[in-house]
């Protein structure tokens, strides 16, 4: 029978949580019925599970046939399901505050299986995931395990007690951590039911970020799908210390994981991670870089291919990590081997990378062609201010300023609004075009100018300039979408006000290397492009990695376009990726 498809299942676990609330049972509660249900028919020599269980949830319907579909899937994939039914019903605050998003299978195999390719020993080695959630690396590697330990004669009995003994988790939610321990007796059912010992694995529910003391330094491989969600002051403030050289401005949770992993492992040892992307180029993250180069060889790098689907009800560029812990030492820059990985795992290389030691971005190969780009245009130490341009966000952000707003310019000279000046939008960013902004909103409902007042205000923009949409993904067939804006908006209106999804690339001075027409030409060159998408790590078009965004020498550019061709041939020539003959 074909497995059920994630669209479908997704719709059952609607349907669960509805009969949850039909019952007044909560997430816990829910997922506990569920597991006594399954485990009762399919894992018969288990005691109950140690959660909290409904007779009346257990007679719905759509309960008992949630349970049938479990019971079609592999183990490692059901038990996914499972954990992310509980973070899909949970409490929305309980689920945020948690930032419980799981790994899938695929990309668990595929990990582990790098881990493998990399030296590690599933049956000598111990094993630890701080933040284990649904045991989505426990019980993976509590497989390979036995079968490593199998294989070198261990008899059912002490496969069991050397696993309880090299395997160790932690989670803040204690039904997740009560999920883990029976998801990993289900993946050694056969050998329980042998030998009728049970073992009692150390998955305890604590912070990791500060319970952790004992054991850093001790442990061979941790393995961690790190939560990430923006922390607050106050969760910050007991950690600080103790995280000061990777802590930057206000940090992501999975910064501080990332380097409590690092720390966690002994001399040699390895760590297998699953984060977003932002890590590898953002801002605020300049410190966790440098952390990782002085005490981490950066062994491989995969950057999952399929951005959509590979967490539950959130879009994110994801990255697969392998590091090995090393002594201390300052190191100008590392390389490192980087892949393509498919949604299900599978890993495509696309060769080598160099990563520098400054807090700057990470250039990373997204494909087997960006290799050689990257290898000549890091090389340029030219950047957007070697044109005389400087990157500005737009200031207008629609929904908080409280000054008068109007649809067209008609309207604000109505009520003597005479220092409006007009808003530009995302949407008025054609790629390659030029930016000329009306006097009425092409759109039923948008404000095209807004009122200034009396106070001279310095989110105007009056020197020429480039445009950018603000928020794009590696979806779309450009990462920079640019325009120039003409010079009838300065002269007919002395300026415009950008809305905070516009970037403006400004003229600083009177003769840039390039006019900007010329200039957004530039930007959306197929090279430049592919810089730019190797270099950023989220959908934001950032302001500091286009000030980190590699271009080719300006008087070269200049040359190449006077030769003649179009502009991605002179950016070609200009990085030398061709041959002037």
């Amino acid at each position: 029978m074909e497995a059920p498809s994630k669209l479908s299942i997704t719709r059952r676990i609607r349907d669960i949580g509805t009969a949850a609330e039909r019952c007044e049972c909560d997430a816990s509660t829910l997922v506990g019925t569920v597991l006594r249900l399954w485990c009762k028919t399919a894992f018969p020599a288990l005691s109950k599970p140690a959660l909290p269980y409904s007779k009346a949830l257990a007679l719905q319907a759509e309960v008992t046939s949630f349970v049938a579909i479990l019971g079609r899937l592999t183990l490692l994939d059901a038990t996914y399901w499972l954990s992310s039914s509980y973070a899909m019903l949970v409490d929305d605050d309980h689920r945020r505050s948690l930032a419980m998003f799981f790994t899938p299978a695929s990309l668990t195999e595929g990990l582990l299986d790098d881990l493998a390719e990399q030296g590690v020993d599933f049956g000598s080695q111990s094993f630890m995931d701080p933040a284990c959630g649904g045991a989505a690396f426990l019980a993976p590697i509590a497989l390979r395990m036995r079968t490593a330990l199998t294989a070198r004669g261990f008899t059912a009995l002490k496969v069991l007690r050397h696993i309880e003994n090299h395997l160790y988790g932690c989670d803040l939610d204690k039904t997740l951590c009560e999920l883990s321990k029976h998801f990993l007796c289900m993946a050694l059912h056969e050998e329980i039911q042998k030998t009728g010992y049970v073992p009692r694995f150390n998955v305890r529910a604590a912070n990791s970020l500060t319970s952790l003391a004992a054991c850093l330094g001790t442990v061979d491989v941790v393995v961690c799908n790190p939560p990430y969600r923006k922390m607050t002051a106050g969760e910050l403030e007991p950690s600080r210390d103790t995280y000061a050289d990777v802590i930057e401005a206000q940090p992501n949770l999975y910064c501080l994981f990332i380097a409590l992993c690092v720390r966690l492992l002994r001399v040699g040892g390895r760590a297998a991670l699953v984060t977003p992307t932002s890590f590898l180029s953002g801002q605020y993250f300049g410190r966790l870089r440098k952390f990782l180069i002085r005490n981490t060889d950066i062994e491989h790098i995969g950057m999952v291919s399929d951005r959509q689907g590979v967490f539950i009800d959130v879009e994110q560029e994801t990255a697969m990590t392998v590091l090995r812990r090393r002594a201390e030492e300052d190191r100008t820059q590392v390389r490192a081997n980087v892949s393509v990985v498919s949604g299900t795992g599978q890993y495509t290389s696309v060769g080598e990378c160099t990563l520098p030691n400054a807090g700057a971005v990470w250039p990373i190969p997204r494909s087997v062609e960006d290799v050689a780009l990257l290898k000549t245009a890091t090389l340029s130490r030219f950047r957007l201010s070697d044109y005389g341009y400087r990157v500005r966000i737009g200031a207008y952000v629609w929904n908080r300023d409280k000054r008068p707003k109007f649809e067209s310019l008609q309207d604000a000279r109505k009520v003597k609004a005479y220092t409006a000046m007009p808003l530009m939008w995302s949407r008025d960013i054609v790629p390659g075009g030029i930016v000329r902004l009306e006097d009425t909103s092409a759109y039923d409902g948008e404000h095209r100018f807004v009122d200034l007042g009396d106070k001279e205000h310095t989110s105007v923009v009056t020197s020429p300039c480039v445009v950018l949409q603000r928020v794009t993904s590696n979806n779309q067939p450009r990462r920079l979408v640019a325009a120039a804006v003409s010079p009838g908006v300065f002269e007919t209106y002395g300026g415009f006000i950008g809305e905070n999804h516009v970037v403006i690339i400004e003229a600083v001075s009177d003769k840039p290397a390039l006019p900007p027409t010329k200039m957004a030409k530039l930007l959306s060159a197929h090279a430049v492009d592919r810089c730019f998408r190797c270099i950023s790590g989220a959908t934001n078009v950032s302001a500091f990695e286009l000030n980190q965004l590699a271009l080719p020498d300006p008087r070269a550019l200049r040359a190449a376009i006077v030769n003649g061709g179009s502009m991605d041939e002179a950016v070609r020539r200009a990085f030398g990726l061709v041959s002037e003959g």
